[in-house]
Order: structure tokens, then C-alpha cells, then sequence
């Protein structure tokens, strides 16, 4: 996707949101905010319940990471996401990534042919700017009901940017929530199955990657859930997969406020992050707004 088409893009999407909100708005005002346990950001895990059409979502997240070895270790971010319903169980997302620092952290915002930032080799290139665009969909294929899970299929294309050479990708997943149980208590489970393809992988590169990601979260209270999740990636020739465990907590303080949302993460392998610190917080607007 060409730089100077990004904002252009956004703006387009932010009109689109700012015109749903109020009209959403409207019709949910009164209702009673669902049960929180299904985990979403700043988790690296995707829930799977698509906004219904005319509602709409918006997250700021903020990371940091510490590379286990480098010159130069650390790394911060900011992504934002846009989610909106635009049909029965069918919603357009937004998203947008911009980094700082060792780019090799977890293989992304790097991008093909990058070089002088790998922490195996020193990092003697010092930090870096790098980030990606991304824009998909997202169909819910089922409503949960008795030992139905929800199921939908999220399907996204990606322009990764940075140092070397622009990489563009396609990803595809399936995604899975369970709640068990009722009221405060309930416990929701997530899982992720993933795989990203290369339209124009370099020599030497992976054109194909899988992903893995599992989620549990237990209700404190109607407002408060505790996640506990594992994500895995398959990563470059050489490299061990992307492996991280997170723990954190989603917390929504009044109906009309955001979801604030705090994750702390290690790396359970060499080419993983040692260490992972993410925020982020999360308006809904509209009817059923989580």
C-alpha cells in the first residue's frame, strides 16, 4: 500500500465511525454491559464476536519489549485498531503499528532485507522506525449456544515497513471463544489458529508462517477479568518460534468508560522477547458494547 494512501485510508475509516457511533449510540443507551471474559487486547490474542452493524470499537495500545541480547535492547510502539460492524456478524478492522528500537524483537515491524538491527548480530545499526498497516475482516460464523463455541474467520492483508525492503503479507485465522459458566465466575477461553503467507518473499525467507495463540480468563467481577494466554509463531529459517506467555488484567470502571487493559509477558525461548509490557484501552460504541 502506497505511504501517502495510509491517511487517506484512516481518515475514510474515522468518518465512518464517527457517523456510526452516535446512531449506535442511541440504541444501546439503557442497556446492561455484557459479562467480561473473553481476553482481546492489549493480549496478543483475537476475540472472536464481530460488532453488530452500525456499532463500533476503538483501541489505542501501547507496548514496550526487551530483546534478550543486542547493542541496543529495547523497544517501544503504539498501535491503534478500528473495528466496525457493517453487517450481521461481519465487521471491517483497521489497524495501525508504528515501533522504535530493535525491530527484531518478535520479527515484526522488521522487514525484508533489513539489516544491522538483529540483537544476535550486535545490533551495531542502533534503533530503528519501522511499523505496518493492516486492514481486514472479520465473519462471525456462529452464535455460542449450549457446547457451541463461537467461531469466526478473520482474513487481513498487511504492508509491512521499516528498514530493507517493504514486505506485504495475507493473513488468515480461525478464531474460537468459549464461555464456561455464569456471572462473576465465568471463565472464557480463546483460541487462535493462524497462518500468514508472502506475496514476494525474498530468497531465504519463509514464505508461509503459522500461528498459535490460547487464552483462558476467569471473572474477578462482572467489570473485571484476569487472562492468563500463550502465543506462538513460527518465524524465519534459524530462528526459534516466537513463544510468549502473558498474565494481565481488563477492567471496565463504568459502562459509558473505556476497557482499560495491563499484560506483562516473557519469552520462553531465545528469539522471543525476554520481557513484555503492554497497555491499552478500548471504547465500544453502541448496543452490546463490551
Amino acid at each position: 500500500m502506497p505511504d501517502g494512501a495510509r491517511p487517506s485510508l484512516f481518515r475514510c475509516l474515522m468518518g465512518l465511525v464517527l457517523v456510526a457511533a452516535p446512531a449506535a449510540a442511541q440504541e444501546g443507551a439503557g442497556a446492561e454491559a455484557e459479562q467480561l471474559v473473553l481476553a482481546a487486547d492489549p493480549f496478543e490474542t483475537t476475540d472472536p464476536l464481530a460488532a453488530k452493524p452500525g456499532e463500533a470499537e476503538l483501541a489505542f495500545i501501547g507496548i514496550y519489549e526487551r530483546a534478550r541480547q543486542g547493542a541496543y535492547r529495547d523497544t517501544g510502539a503504539v498501535a491503534t485498531e478500528i473495528q466496525l460492524g457493517v453487517a450481521p456478524r461481519l465487521e471491517i478492522r483497521f489497524g495501525q503499528l508504528g515501533a522504535y528500537g530493535n525491530l527484531q524483537t518478535r520479527g515484526r515491524p522488521a522487514t525484508s532485507g533489513a539489516t544491522g538491527t538483529d540483537p544476535s548480530q550486535g545490533n551495531g545499526a542502533g534503533p530503528a522506525w519501522g511499523g505496518s498497516t493492516r486492514l481486514g475482516f472479520l465473519y462471525q460464523i456462529t452464535e455460542e449456544r449450549g457446547a457451541v463455541p463461537v467461531i469466526s474467520l478473520l482474513g487481513r492483508v498487511l504492508s509491512v515497513y521499516g528498514p530493507g525492503t517493504p514486505s506485504h503479507e495475507g493473513e488468515v485465522a480461525a478464531l474460537f471463544g468459549k464461555t464456561l459458566g455464569s456471572g462473576a465466575r465465568a471463565v472464557g477461553l480463546n483460541l487462535n489458529l493462524g497462518w500468514t503467507t508472502r506475496f514476494a518473499p525474498l530468497p531465504g525467507e519463509r514464505p508461509n508462517q503459522y500461528s498459535f495463540t490460547a487464552a483462558v480468563g476467569t471473572g474477578v467481577s462482572r467489570d473485571t477479568v484476569v487472562v492468563l494466554s500463550h502465543a506462538r509463531r513460527q518465524q524465519e529459517r534459524g530462528e526459534r518460534d516466537f513463544s510468549l506467555v502473558e498474565v494481565g488484567v481488563r477492567h471496565r470502571f463504568a459502562d459509558d468508560w473505556p476497557i482499560l487493559g495491563f499484560a506483562i509477558g516473557a519469552g520462553t525461548t531465545r528469539d522471543t522477547p525476554a520481557l513484555l509490557v503492554s497497555f491499552a484501552a478500548q471504547w465500544s460504541f453502541g448496543a452490546g458494547a463490551r
